[in-house]
């Protein structure tokens, strides 16, 4: 169909998400919606439908950054595996019981790292949730409620320091400034003034934070949290955990449990992902640029190699294992990944198929070129929530709307400065549509370390993103109609969430009869 599908290509995210609550079964929700974008591709056939979902699939499969990161995936698994089979989970957790002492200093302390570790989020999720999984556990905190602090750390910290994700956003901040033929400002420029804008971005941390500290939840957190708690289940009974080392595992090997064997594979995977960033972004210039050139993927798959090959070698140099078991370990890790693995493949091909389908142009083209500044922010930012969830992906989200953004932004008002900090409202946006939607691979990987059942991690989320949106949404209507700026605006919002969230808490912990402090029933 010429010009795309029209309404129709609303229809195969929306039935993937609505049947992924509904059934809480992602793997078959997936691919039906892929499926009914191929019923709908070719012309109402069934037959061609089949055929144009198993060449997606395959398409997403071997796409060269979808196969790295897959193969990282499955290699990050048996990482994790030594980890666990070394004894050095336990040790950290031995080692944890003396220094983290309640269940509000493990939660700030999971903030906290997923703070430090900025470079990106990936990784950030990887190491977050590995180092605080089993302290979790010891501390009775829901997989839901740790998933959620990985997931609201991991991509918008990334956005504010040097990272991958600010190499990428600083390239979509020129194509906008390009299309609008802005030439007085660098890109460079253009991004550090869109930063103060990038309020979901900015909130989201600090909620996490707020949460964390004040130990108050609300919605579906609030009873995860009290079964946690009254009941010892980190999971709901039925749930399908993305990662239960324990189960696929068995008991770790307890003749030498060491901390070192916790923390020697981890830093080895930081170093040499670092390392390669560096290497295959070399000789781009200055440190910015080489982010801006560098192959994430493959400097994550080398990273999880190298510890794996850590991992192995310490299991042999300390007789903790022998060759035979050090390669069981190795492919059980593997399995580990499976299931993450494959919803990886369909989220991609569910966003390949709203690709082909035209959906974000649909959506966008909705908005017309009449619009008045007044109220442009707002609609950006509604807009890239709409794109990112329905789409599973926030940079495929930054990459559509950036370059009409700015542009757009320019046309209406003539200031530079304004015009270019309107990335920052696509990047919020962005964020949160991949922070809810059930088919982003970040969502996903929050799951997968987290340990978490994903629909469980996703629909526990939302209503905390959605809270921390609707503060952003207000202050974007302040910043347009007030004129108010962000040092204004971003004190103004922690006070609105810091109300909303006693508020609400209130509210639910009447409502389902169960104190929020202390997560036991009143």
């Amino acid at each position: 169909m010429e010009g795309g599908y029209g309404v129709l290509a609303v229809l195969p995210p929306l039935i993937a998400i609505i049947l992924a609550f509904v059934t809480k079964r992602v793997l078959v929700s997936l691919f039906l919606g892929i499926f009914t974008g191929g019923i709908i591709i070719s012309g109402g056939n069934p037959f061609g439908g089949v055929v144009y979902s198993l060449d997606k699939i395959v398409t997403s499969m071997t796409d060269d950054y979808n196969a790295r990161l897959l193969l990282f995936n499955l290699i990050m698994g048996s990482g994790v595996a030594f980890i666990w089979k070394l004894g050095g989970s336990e040790a950290l957790t031995v080692w944890a019981r003396d220094k983290i002492k309640s269940r509000k200093s493990a939660g700030v302390g999971a903030w906290l790292l997923g703070i430090i570790v900025f470079f990106n989020d990936y990784v950030n999720a990887a190491i977050v949730g590995n180092v605080f999984r089993d302290i979790s556990e010891e501390q009775k905190i829901s997989t839901e409620k740790l998933s959620y602090i990985l997931d609201s750390t991991a991509a918008p910290v990334a956005t504010f320091f040097i990272s991958d994700w600010i190499a990428f956003q600083i390239g979509m901040v020129k194509s906008g400034m390009d299309t609008a033929n802005i030439t007085s400002m660098s890109a460079f420029e253009g991004y550090l003034r869109s930063v103060p804008l990038n309020l979901y971005c900015i909130f989201a941390v600090l909620f996490v934070g707020i949460v964390v500290i004040t130990g108050k939840d609300f919605g579906p957190m609030l009873k995860a949290e009290h079964r946690a708690i009254s009941e010892g289940k980190i999971v709901r009974d039925g749930a399908k955990p993305m990662m239960d080392v324990g189960y696929e595992l068995g008991e770790p090997i307890k003749t030498r449990p060491m901390i070192i064997t916790f923390f020697a594979p981890l830093i080895v995977l930081v170093v040499v992902t670092l390392f390669g960033f560096w290497w295959t972004g070399r000789g781009a210039g200055n440190l910015m640029e080489i982010l801006g050139a560098s192959d994430p993927a493959t400097a994550l798959l080398w990273g999880a190699f190298a510890m794996s090959i850590t991992g192995i070698i310490m299991a042999l140099t300390t007789k903790i294992m022998n060759l035979s078991e050090a390669m069981d370990t190795l492919i059980n890790g593997f399995k580990l990944m499976l299931l993450a693995s494959v919803i990886l493949v369909m989220a991609w091909s569910l966003g390949g198929v709203t690709g082909d389908m035209q959906l974000a142009d649909f959506i966008v083209n909705s908005i017309g070129e009449n619009t008045p500044f007044a109220i442009l922010p707002g609609i950006i930012f509604i807009i890239g929530m709409v794109v990112a969830f329905a789409t599973g992906t926030s940079w495929g989200t930054m990459t559509i709307l950036t370059p009409i953004a700015i542009p757009l932004a320019y046309k209406l008002t003539g200031d530079i400065n304004l015009s270019v900090s309107m990335a920052g409202v696509v990047f919020s946006g962005a964020i949160f549509g991949d922070h809810c939607s059930p088919i982003s691979d970040t969502t996903v990987l929050a799951s997968i370390f987290s340990g978490a059942d994903h629909i469980d991690h996703v629909s526990t989320q939302i209503p905390y993103a959605l809270s921390v949106a609707v503060i952003s949404f207000l202050m974007y209507l302040l910043y347009s109609f007030a004129g108010l700026g962000p040092i204004i605006l971003i004190p103004i919002g922690i006070v609105l969430m810091l109300v909303m969230h006693y508020i609400l808490s209130g509210y639910y912990e009447k409502k389902y009869g169960i104190d929020s402090r202390t997560k036991r029933a009143v």
